[in-house]
């Protein structure tokens, strides 16, 4: 599993957050916020004899300032069973994990809007944000360290035929926790979305990252997204995402609401 990776993740909904940038979005319209809230399910054996459930459900509100934008998301999670951890939303085996639901990792994120297209240079969005872990590490919910990451997203759209190629790379510095060994993380994806018409966007979207944990495969996963405009400023966002290997779910669905003012 932006996202912003989203990011999972979103949970992430990579590409709808890319998506949902202002870049997109005409002067006239000019929001100054944004809310809503994600819930998701996710599935998987990670590799391991028992099958971990994720529930994660968050709200975040979102400023828009102009040069950028600030975000702060608040998750609800409930892991299944023991021997896994939630790293951003993310679900990682790990011995020693733990099982339960309640707060998750509460994320700021910071976006600046560097460049916008003209002839082959594309949108481009440099991205900051911190994971303050204000999840319970015994119930496998979170590590219970801060974790910070950087990504450079871009978005080209191509002429007038409703497609957009998009694409991310970023690196997540992981705080270690004291019975914990783990590795920094690098993050990326490609896609490509299409607008059906005003209202209706679909993306497809390959997302990767590399595990913390050593032994524990990569993550690589397909979303498929669709994003629905019922009003001018509101939308609904589906999210399907099918793992590849071992380090993702298995399946995952995500449904999204978000209105900007």
């Amino acid at each position: 599993m932006s996202h912003r990776s989203l990011s999972f993740a979103l949970f992430a909904c990579v590409g709808g957050m890319l998506l949902a940038s202002p870049c997109f979005s005409s002067a006239e319209e000019a929001p100054k916020w944004q809310f809503g809230t994600y819930v998701a399910y996710l599935s998987g054996d990670y590799g391991q004899e028992d099958t971990t459930d994720l529930f994660y459900a968050s709200f975040f509100l979102k400023r828009y300032l102009g040069w950028g934008d600030v975000t702060v998301t608040v998750p609800y999670l409930n892991v299944s069973s023991d021997g896994a951890t939630v790293v951003d939303g993310a679900v990682e085996p790990v011995e020693g994990g733990g099982s339960g639901s309640g707060l998750g990792d509460v994320v700021l994120k910071g976006r600046y809007y560097a460049v916008e297209q003209h002839g082959w240079i594309p949108f481009i969005d440099l991205v900051a944000s911190v994971k303050i872990p204000t999840a319970d590490e015994d119930k496998g919910l979170g590590t219970g360290e801060l974790d910070f990451t950087g990504m450079v997203e871009l978005a080209y759209r191509l002429g007038d035929s409703g497609w957009t190629a998009l694409a991310e790379a970023g690196y997540t510095f992981v705080g270690e926790p004291s019975d914990m060994e783990v590795d920094n993380r690098f993050l990326y994806g490609v896609g490509l979305a299409y607008e059906l018409d005003p209202q209706t966007t679909v993306s497809g979207y390959l997302d990767g990252r590399t595990a913390i944990f050593r032994g524990n495969e990569d993550a690589l996963s397909i979303l498929l997204i669709g994003e629905y405009k019922y009003r001018p400023q509101s939308s609904l966002t589906a999210l399907l995402e099918i793992g590849l290997t071992n380090g993702s779910p298995d399946v995952g669905i995500t449904l999204g609401w978000r209105t900007r003012m």
